[in-house]
């Protein structure tokens, strides 16, 4: 049989191998805690770079919209101003054709009266007014 010693030695190397199991136990649990916390952080961080990526993607094509529409708003604000200066030179017209005909008009001897010098002359304001330049300086401002 065996002896008592062997024995002793036997059991204290058994307590010894269950004291180091319930370590490389305690050991493992910490270390599975550490890894499922590890993958929590890599997947909040691949998450965080997936939404940094479409983020810069979105800014891109927003300021390709606000790059296109500034250069709408551009070109519309040129072809308002030359619409108006188009305007002017066309009033210019108008005025000049009224003036050209009030002129021939006030020749007329019937036009010498007083009442008739009047009314062209009252015309002619009313003209000057309606087809008075517009001020282009002012568009898009």
């Amino acid at each position: 049989m065996t002896d008592p010693i062997h024995r002793q030695a036997t059991l204290a190397a058994a307590l010894r191998l269950n004291e180091s199991m319930e370590h490389l136990g305690d050991e493992m649990r910490a270390l599975r805690t550490y890894g499922k916390r590890n993958r929590h952080y890599i997947w909040a961080l691949a998450v965080s770079l997936l939404l940094d990526f479409i983020l810069t993607v979105v800014v891109i094509i927003v300021a390709g919209q606000a790059n296109n529409a500034n250069s709408l708003a551009n070109a519309n604000r040129n072809y308002q101003i030359d619409s108006c200066n188009s305007g002017n030179a066309t009033r210019q017209t108008s005025r000049d054709l009224w003036n050209y005909v009030l002129s021939l008009a006030e020749k007329q001897p019937q036009n010498e009266t007083p009442d008739r010098k009047k009314q062209i002359a009252d015309f002619r304001a009313y003209m000057e007014k309606a087809y008075a330049p517009r001020d282009c300086s002012q568009i898009g401002k």
